[in-house]
């Protein structure tokens, strides 16, 4: 019996990490792995949700809850770049996930030098390595130099949301013709390029949702409060019920992000039938590919005559939406777990 390790440290965070999360590990724990045994490290409050075939570190007390199994771990999988690769030594396999490395775009001066350091120390450490899109494996090959490792492409799931509740927010009105965003309130997200917008749809409210403790959320205030019309509001979080009723509901789907490793919002737009407008950065257009209309930069009329014209065409009973609903499912985590205990047999079976 192999023992792998799976560092679910991001159980519970709400964000790309946290879903993730969220998805694969009950998906792993029900898996019947001839061979493995799986150790999850996990935050306390989750050690037991998967049940008894499993064994639980917490994220809290890691060091001495790992000491145990010092010796008998053959594979030990971080989930995302921001983890650690735990024990060495013993012929562990180390396999790392790389998520995306914005880094190089979002930080400047001694930041930006730690950053790049920690993920080439992280992936000179690593056996293998798996990135969420070609757009992520593109940048690890120029950046990292993986040469002599293993790289492949596993693309992240997105929830069968179409099957899941549904509630209406608070804040939106019966019969309120609306657009729609969410993401962490972030630099990176752009998302002050579609407040101005808003003068040309007098008929409509956008709905910017997220979490906002994010320093950028300030500026974002101030642009909504000059230049949103009344007509543009920060949330904050909602519910997944909530998001999957804004996206059933929403006149269209607006995603303006810089940066994104994967972007998962917008297959969960999708999965909805409803319309996606998306910038044309980093890995969208490869996520999107045509199920989507682009903006080619962010002028506020142009960016407005594009969704004006989407909206305009689009209908979530027609072929268009049946067919990017259709793309959508070609990402879930059922193909996600296959792939991953795929790949950890082949993996055990190499070193063997």
């Amino acid at each position: 019996m192999k023992n792998v390790i799976v560092d679910f440290s991001k159980l519970g965070a709400m964000c790309g990490f946290g879903e993730i999360c969220r998805n694969f590990a009950p998906r792993l724990a029900a898996a019947n792995v001839p061979g493995i045994h799986f150790i999850f490290i996990v935050p306390k409050k989750f050690v037991g949700t998967f049940g008894d075939n499993i064994d639980y570190v917490s994220t809290e007390n890691k060091n001495a809850e790992l000491k145990k199994w010092r010796g008998k771990i053959d594979l030990w999988h971080a989930t995302d770049q921001q983890l650690s690769l735990g024990m060495r030594g013993g012929g562990i396999i180390s396999l790392l996930t790389i998520h995306d490395l914005n880094y190089l775009k979002e930080k400047k001066g001694v930041h930006r030098i730690k950053h790049i350091f920690r993920t080439k120390w992280l992936a000179g450490r690593a056996d293998y390595i798996t990135c969420i899109s070609n757009y992520v494996r593109d940048d690890v090959v120029e950046h990292l130099n993986p040469k002599g490792k293993g790289l492949q492409v596993i693309y992240n799931g997105i929830q069968d949301i179409e099957r899941q509740a549904q509630r209406k927010p608070a804040f939106i009105a019966d019969g309120e013709k609306f657009l729609f965003t969410i993401g962490q309130i972030r630099e990176k997200k752009n998302f002050h390029t579609l407040v101005p917008i808003m003068k040309y749809f007098p008929d409509m409210k956008l709905y910017i949702c997220g979490d906002s403790h994010f320093s950028y959320s300030k500026d974002l205030r101030k642009v909504i409060e000059t230049g949103g019309c009344g007509r543009v509001e920060l949330t904050g979080i909602i519910t997944d019920e909530e998001k999957n009723w804004m996206f059933a509901n929403a006149c269209a789907f607006l995603f303006p992000s810089r940066l994104e490793g994967f972007g998962i919002p917008v297959l969960e737009a999708m999965r909805m039938r409803c319309k996606v407008f998306s910038s044309r950065y980093s890995s969208l257009p490869e996520v999107c590919s045509e199920h989507a209309s682009y903006w080619d930069d962010y002028n506020p009329e142009s960016m407005a005559e594009v969704v004006a014209d989407g909206i305009s065409h689009w209908h979530r009973d027609s072929p268009e939406a049946q067919a990017a609903y259709d793309y959508s499912r070609k990402f879930n985590y059922d193909e996600y777990t296959r792939q991953y205990i795929a790949l950890y047999t082949k993996l055990l079976a190499e070193r063997k």
